[in-house]
């Protein structure tokens, strides 16, 4: 009966791991790349959400935005003041020097228009990708310091540092992942 028991909720505990591997996360996130001379960030965005919130005046004056996103504007101008508003909001230092970021690509906005215009549309869960780049003139990095516009809410986020080698046929590489992750949260 014990043997049984332990199987049912062995096959219970799997079936649930399994269930919630299969669902994408639903939150914002980002990827940030450090390569050699160059930095990159990618978003991943929930446009519809991060539109709405940056066109609700309460949230400029609970200080969710920095600036409220007029409510009338073109699918082109709302391109420009989106993909400034990212650039310009998104504070990045390596090794404490201070990098401006550049937007390399943001989304054409005219597919959330037609969207939008269409009700059955579950656009709320559509997400889409923005990228910004830099360069990076330090040799070497100890440290970084990013922060994301408050208007993007939580943003899940990871940190890559590619090691790039080759591997000739037969032989082996050796890559030593020492490395201490600091995290401050701060406002």
């Amino acid at each position: 009966m014990k043997t049984v028991l332990k199987y049912s909720v062995s096959l219970i505990l799997l079936i649930i791991i399994n269930q919630a591997q299969a669902h994408k996360l639903k939150e914002n996130s980002a990827e940030v790349i450090m390569r050699d001379g160059q930095i990159e960030i990618r978003l991943m965005v929930n446009m519809a959400r991060w539109q709405s919130l940056l066109q609700n005046d309460q949230a400029w004056l609970l200080g969710d935005t920095l600036q409220v996103m007029p409510k009338h504007l073109t699918a082109s101008q709302k391109h420009a003041f989106l993909s400034n508003f990212v650039s310009q909001n998104t504070q990045l230092s390596v090794n404490d020097s201070p990098i401006k970021m550049g937007v390399l690509y943001f989304p054409d906005l005219a597919t959330f228009e037609n969207e939008s215009e269409n009700k059955d549309a579950d656009h709320h869960d559509k997400y889409s990708e923005i990228a910004l780049t830099a360069q990076n003139k330090q040799a070497h990095v100890n440290h970084i310091s990013l922060a994301l516009p408050k208007s993007l809410g939580n943003v899940h986020s990871r940190f890559v540092q590619p090691s790039y080698q080759l591997i000739k046929a037969g032989s082996k590489a050796q890559l030593s992942l020492r490395r201490q992750l600091i995290i401050a949260n701060k406002p």
